[in-house]
């Protein structure tokens, strides 16, 4: 059965965070597939689509103090809604609960089709970094909630993030969808040639232990306690190289905070990359990925590292630690400089433990995206066969 797809988000290339990668592969391989997928994100200037199914962009504009994203205009972009005027969707999917996710609601309302979303985020989390009153905070989330209620079927990436909806006031019970990864595992030979290009991209020796962070670059993800980190192992006399990947807000007093702490020879900021291949080479060039975040649900970056077995060293009882067995299949540490320093010395002594903890992530955590949405497409094939209009009022407002 072909059935058309649309999957909306609030952030898309060239915003290369975790959600977003998420939706370009559910509509790459439904697209590849089952079907026709059209992808509705906010227009970001110059940015030229690379995508290889359709992708629809509304107007937009930076948001104040989170850069590098955008806030989506689609109720005033006129040739955008008679462009999506025009395509008969089988099923809509949203990827937050904000404007594109108000777009796809009202759109599946008018147009009689099902609406599923995904729960990603710790909005609450996002919404404390902007506003102080926990009032206005509560009421906000009890917005949020009223979306996510609203919807036909709601998904979440692991257990964790499921407590954390309800935890947040969903009434409903949440199907838990894994995410996955666009990365390939290389070849042995492939892998020797990949990781001597990222030791060069680094800058780093063949014998220097190098540690990787990839995401947002933004306080919520421990980035700091990785600096403090680092001048307490150069205090060690220790060599390394740790390598940020990335964007965001809080990049500039990162770059502050290394210069302070006269780390600039050991910690390096790459910026953002978007070519896939360059950042395989990245992966393929470290030893340990470092992701000590707490505010992170379902990190696909873990996966990305796993698939060059590459173990990840993450808080013991966080979101992304759900499926980390330390030693095993990753690293586990309490929520503090000291204890993410003491567990890098002792893995730099321990090259074997690493050894060992990679190889059990690649065959724990890897999973192609190509096989979670073959699940995905089940799944809204059952959606779309079950579907019943008439237990949803009719929305108020602009269709639209």
């Amino acid at each position: 059965m072909k059935i058309v797809t649309g999957q909306f988000n609030d952030s898309y290339f060239p915003i290369m965070d975790g959600v977003g990668m998420t939706a370009h592969n559910y509509a790459h391989w439904l697209n590849e597939k089952h079907g026709t997928s059209i992808l509705v994100a906010p227009r970001v200037k110059d940015y030229t689509e690379k995508a290889d199914y359709k992708v629809y962009r509304f107007k937009s504009l930076l948001l104040p103090g989170m850069n590098p994203y955008r806030v989506g205009l689609p109720m005033i972009d006129v040739q955008f809604k008679k462009r999506l005027k025009k395509v008969n969707f089988d099923i809509l999917h949203a990827h937050c609960p904000f404007i594109s996710g108000q777009l796809a609601q009202k759109l599946a309302r008018k147009m009689e089709v099902p609406l599923v979303a995904t729960f990603h985020t710790k909005y609450r989390d996002d919404f404390k970094k902007v506003l102080k009153n926990e009032t206005f905070i509560d009421f906000l989330l009890n917005l949020t909630m009223d979306f996510y209620n609203s919807a036909d079927q709601v998904w979440v990436p692991n257990k964790a993030t499921g407590d954390t909806l309800r935890g947040y006031g969903f009434r409903g019970t949440p199907h838990i969808i894994p995410n996955g990864t666009d990365m390939d595992i290389p070849e042995k030979n492939k892998l020797i040639k990949f990781r001597k290009k990222g030791l060069a991209v680094t800058g780093a020796g063949s014998d220097e232990f190098v540690m990787l962070f990839v995401g947002q670059h933004r306080w919520e993800k421990n980035v700091r306690m990785i600096i403090e980190s680092m001048k307490k192992i150069k205090a060690s006399g220790k060599s390394f190289r740790m390598v940020f990947v990335g964007e965001g807000y809080a990049a500039k007093e990162m770059k502050k905070l290394v210069a302070q702490y006269n780390l600039k020879n050991e910690v390096i900021f790459l910026g953002l990359i978007t070519d896939r291949k360059e950042l395989q080479y990245i992966y393929a060039a470290s030893d340990l990925f470092v992701f000590p975040s707490v505010y992170d649900n379902s990190p696909l970056v873990m996966q990305e590292a796993a698939a060059f077995d590459i173990p990840s060293l993450v808080v013991a009882n966080s979101s992304a630690a759900e499926d980390i067995h330390d030693g095993v299949n990753g690293f586990l540490i309490e929520d503090n400089v000291d204890s993410l320093t003491l567990k890098i010395q002792e893995l730099m002594k321990h090259p074997e433990a690493l050894r060992r903890a990679g190889e059990g992530a690649r065959k724990t955590i890897y999973h192609p995206w190509e096989n979670i949405v073959e699940d995905v497409y089940h799944r809204y094939v059952d959606l779309i066969h079950a579907y019943d209009p008439r237990k949803h009022a009719d929305p108020d407002g602009d269709d639209a």
